[in-house]
């Protein structure tokens, strides 16, 4: 797309060939946003002589940005509509690469189709064909879809949109300003991770800053960013967390316990004591004044990950934090390139864009397990070696009780910090306690 052109949306039709006459009037009726040029619509009467109409009615169902089902009868008796377009339409849908819209023109029964699961015009699922008044009916489809073609045409221009030139003088005058805000800003110019000693050797976290955490399994790297979570959240900056492992209810039920420092094994079974109400009150107390959204989707691609955070940025204003546990459950299309390499980039762009810090969890190769000393370090990323290329800051949690159990750093973990673009590496030594999942500072005295 030539980014000096206004976008377009460009919407497919999707009809049963005994149901020109609804085709045509539809068309007719997105006339108005055709001659705004904000949309261009396909239907298969565009295949021209001596064209593969397979091929071509493929190529436009992938490319489209919004797919209309013309429902009827005919359409879902229909093999080709019903089992071929509708099929790849519901795919696009589930990966939120479109936007599917059925548009009911005569009337049937369609009680636990698929398709019933999309929010469809006219409104209340009142065939066209069942209006008194044709015309009022396609005018509610029309309205309907003009508040989808908006939000898709706001959606393009910003993420087409230039983002010019800055001279030289400003960048020293933004330069100057920066450091007047951090000079005023206290011991650290980022947001606090809520450990005093990972902000000492860190200077907190930043905005466009793309932050990795890694580890083998079960050494408390989801907790770990959870607790980070409530940090934020809980000073009054809105934050977004991807949980494609845990449900959000399990991941609700995280956060109380570590905000509040109660056991997770008595708050899961409800045998709270005494002394874990008040904590668990106070928890939900600081929890339910904090901006946190929650998306646990189990089938995360980048492209949907990225329009969700721009939603959410809508919504807030701004975002202080977007988690994502685990970066191994992004997906992205196979054509785009290396998947790894692909999302790693992606990920650092998407930071810059929000204005506001990424933190991902990622997981660290079995091979440190058969090596004596098994504190992990950026290599054995592995296949994930590019994240730690394009992240600012990259640590690694390590707890020598989970390979010693009679160490003695029993009741400890360590946070190695590998790469810091704000200060030093080297590891910092925390305070973990499994029972709340919790860790904390060990040097620290306020």
């Amino acid at each position: 797309m030539d980014v000096t052109e206004d976008p377009q949306v460009t919407v497919f039709i999707s009809y049963s060939h005994k149901d020109e006459r609804f085709k045509e009037a539809l068309e007719e009726h997105l006339a108005v946003l055709r001659r705004a040029k904000k949309i261009s619509h396909w239907s298969d009467r565009k295949i021209v002589a001596g064209s593969s109409w397979a091929a071509e009615i493929d190529r436009n169902i992938e490319t489209a940005d919004v797919i209309l089902l013309l429902v009827s009868p005919s359409f879902v008796a229909s093999g080709y509509c019903y089992e071929k377009e509708l099929a790849r339409a519901l795919k696009r849908h589930e990966a939120e690469s479109a936007v599917v819209i059925p548009v009911f023109v005569r009337p049937l029964d369609l009680i636990d189709e698929p398709l019933m699961g999309l929010q469809g015009l006219p409104k209340d699922a009142i065939s066209i064909i069942e209006w008194q008044n044709e015309d009022l009916g396609w005018r509610d489809v029309a309205r309907g879809l003009r508040v989808v073609i908006d939000e898709l045409l706001e959606r393009k221009r910003r993420y087409h949109e230039p983002s010019g030139f800055s001279t030289l003088q400003e960048t020293l005058a933004e330069m100057v300003e920066s450091l007047d805000r951090r000079d005023k800003s206290g011991p650290i110019s980022g947001i606090s991770f809520g450990l005093h000693d990972v902000d000492h050797l860190t200077d907190g976290i930043h905005a466009g800053q793309l932050i990795t955490i890694a580890s083998r399994p079960s050494m408390g790297k989801t907790n770990l960013a959870l607790g980070i979570v409530s940090s934020v959240a809980v000073s009054g900056l809105p934050v977004l967390v991807f949980s494609t492992k845990t449900p959000r209810r399990d991941v609700m039920n995280r956060l109380i316990t570590i905000t509040g420092r109660v056991s997770h094994t008595r708050f899961q079974v409800g045998r709270l004591n005494d002394d874990d109400w008040p904590r668990v009150t106070h928890a939900v107390h600081q929890l339910a004044e904090a901006q946190i959204l929650f998306d646990d989707s189990t089938d995360l691609a980048f492209s949907a990950l990225r329009e969700r955070c721009i939603s959410a940025k809508r919504k807030l204003g701004a975002l202080g934090l977007v988690v994502v546990d685990s970066v191994s459950y992004i997906k992205v299309s196979s054509e785009t390139g290396a998947h790894e390499e692909v999302i790693a980039r992606g990920l650092k762009a998407l930071a810059r864009e929000l204005d506001c810090a990424v933190l991902v969890t990622a997981p660290v190769s079995r091979t440190v397990e058969i090596r004596p000393n098994k504190r992990p370090n950026s290599p054995d990323l592995q296949n994930w070696r590019e994240l730690a290329d394009e992240s600012d800051l990259v640590a690694f949690v390590y707890r020598d009780e989970f390979y010693n159990f009679d160490s003695p750093d029993r009741g400890t973990a360590e946070l190695i910090i590998a790469k810091n673009q704000y200060g030093q590496v080297g590891p910092v030594r925390l305070v973990f306690a499994p029972e709340y999942g919790t860790f904390s500072d060990l040097t620290f005295n306020p």
